[in-house]
């Protein structure tokens, strides 16, 4: 009885961590998504950083923390934006346009862009100013390489 019964416990426990494991790792939704992504800030490859993207309480909707080098040190700057629209396009594909709530650069005008997190570990972001210049976008070699060198130890998303 004892031999059943270590084989009903693990027989248990082998249908019951799969499903926890599958849980844990299943892709975003559009009603409940927290997205964090690797991003360079304005086409610049000294400047990256990691923005997430969420639904969830507490947070804000969209956060970007900046690491940039200037006169050799490093600097690091967290920004939270207000999100002024949403459309769904596909599931898991949103249109945002927001403004930057504590950016001291700020000169009024709106960010528009998409947030692409259909693949959970290759997300992709694409943010302009209203004037069409470039504002975020998915984090390039050059930047990765920066990154690696300066703050190997932030991640940064993916």
């Amino acid at each position: 009885m004892t031999g059943d019964f270590r084989v009903a416990i693990l027989c248990l426990l082998f249908l019951i961590c799969p499903a926890e494991v599958l849980s844990e790792n299943r892709l975003n939704t559009n009603t409940d998504y927290s997205v964090k992504i690797a991003v360079t800030v304005n086409n610049s490859d000294y400047i990256v950083g990691k923005l997430e993207y969420s639904n969830h309480k507490g947070v804000f909707p969209l956060e970007l923390v900046t690491i940039g080098q200037a006169l050799g040190d490093i600097h690091i700057q967290p920004y939270v934006f207000d999100i002024i629209e949403i459309i769904v396009i596909l599931p898991n594909v949103h249109q945002i346009k927001c403004r930057p709530l504590n950016n001291k650069y700020w000169d009024g005008s709106m960010i528009l862009g998409t947030i692409d997190f259909r693949n959970e570990l290759k997300p992709q972001v694409t943010l302009v100013w209203e004037s069409g210049h470039p504002y975020l976008s998915n984090i390039t070699v050059k930047g990765n390489e920066f990154h690696k060198k300066y703050c190997p130890e932030i991640w940064l998303g993916h």
